[in-house]
């Protein structure tokens, strides 16, 4: 997955600079501007650095580590070693992560979502979390309605969350020491859901066989 790096200038009210602390998980979010792109999010966030106010007339703070676009397009403004401002409390030990959407029921599309999967297995792999317990929703820090669709539809959002885990235990390939006829040998192997899988020519050796029988389409071991 490529992430392109556009990172904001150092400012007050979008890139503070000031470090993280341990990372203990993901924040998601939706954009909440339907069919704009990723790099427009990030040029929002780099145009408060001026000093923009609200209809209340408070400053407006706002960022987020990566911004997942349309397409699934990656773009980073912020550093993970850096705090964003995407989520209140959560800022000093969570990544944000906002996703663009193209409509205002915030479903994400297939592309985005299927970014936005490999972008939260990554993170969770380089910082050992948990997806079903540290990948949570702005929605959970502060009650806002963000990201929108997995707010409206919990089970969706639970979905997502297993999608993250699915893939994370899909994609952990580990060697594992087997005994064979008196013998240990290591081979690969693939751990999902707590299983071990390996693939079967990798248990031959001089006393072993291993073919397919394409006609019956069986896998054929032999002792030699």
């Amino acid at each position: 997955m490529e992430i392109k790096k556009e990172y904001l200038t150092t400012n007050k009210y979008s890139r503070s600079g000031n470090k993280i602390n341990s990372i203990k998980g993901i924040v998601v979010h939706w954009v909440a501007n339907p069919a704009s792109t990723a790099l427009a999010n990030r040029n929002y966030f780099e145009g408060l650095k001026v000093g923009k106010k609200n209809s209340k007339g408070e400053y407006i703070y706002g960022s987020s580590h990566y911004i997942v676009g349309l397409g699934g397009e990656v773009v980073a403004p912020i550093p993970e070693t850096e705090v964003a401002y995407h989520a209140s409390i959560a800022n000093g030990s969570y990544v944000g992560i906002e996703v663009c959407h193209l409509d205002w029921g915030g479903k994400f599309s297939d592309a985005t979502y299927q970014s936005l999967i490999a972008l939260t297995v990554d993170i969770c792999k380089r910082y050992e979390l948990d997806p079903l317990t540290a990948v949570i929703r702005h929605y959970d820090v502060t009650g806002k309605d963000c990201p929108r669709y997995y707010v409206k539809n919990p089970l969706a959002w639970e979905q997502l969350k297993k999608d993250v885990k699915d893939k994370m235990l899909i994609e952990t390939i580990d060697k594992i020491k087997i005994e064979l006829n008196g013998t240990v040998k290591e081979v690969a192997a693939v751990n999902m859901q707590g299983y071990n899988y390996m693939k079967l020519r990798d248990l031959a050796d001089d006393k072993i066989e291993v073919s397919y029988d394409a006609e019956r389409k069986l896998p054929i071991i032999k002792m030699k």
